[in-house]
């Protein structure tokens, strides 16, 4: 692939994509609030310990460590599959719009990242941006914990 990339024909099949790329993307910021609410709850159950501790409560912060402590361990790296799953998906999508227009992945890789808000990092968001953001993870978070209350307790 000496030649240089038309970008042009890069930029209509993305648009050709659209659809597909804010799926994946959706996956991706989804993804990334499972992880955010299960790397909390490891906190919470890593902040109970260490007042177990505290204390000088070792049986009690033994329990806790064998129980809570590993359960969320788990629910982490399993949130984290979810997400590397996501980012497989957009790697996949990038290899399908590279090959179409004949062009090398790094070279379309920019274009399809440029529609993707899960591609923009923290640093880089308005004080607006990371409002909406913030209360997007709250909605999600208050929507989890009714659902797993649902779940808990069936009427």
């Amino acid at each position: 692939m000496d030649e240089k990339p038309n970008e042009q024909e890069i930029i209509a099949i993305v648009e050709e994509q659209s659809a597909l790329i804010e799926e994946v993307d959706n996956d991706i910021m989804m993804e990334h609030v499972a992880v955010a609410m299960a790397l909390d709850k490891l906190r919470e159950a890593l902040d109970l310990l260490e007042a177990h501790l505290d204390e000088r409560e070792f049986e009690r912060a033994s329990s806790v460590g064998y129980n809570e402590v590993a359960h969320n361990f788990v629910y982490v790296q399993r949130t984290l599959a979810g997400l590397q799953t996501s980012v497989f998906q957009k790697e996949r999508l990038i290899s399908g719009v590279a090959q179409k227009a004949r062009a090398a992945y790094e070279d379309v890789a920019p274009f399809v990242e440029k529609k993707m808000q899960s591609s923009i990092k923290k640093s880089e968001l308005s004080d607006e941006e990371l409002l909406k953001r913030h209360n997007f993870v709250f909605n999600a978070e208050q929507w989890w914990s009714k659902f797993q209350k649902e779940l808990d307790d069936p009427k």
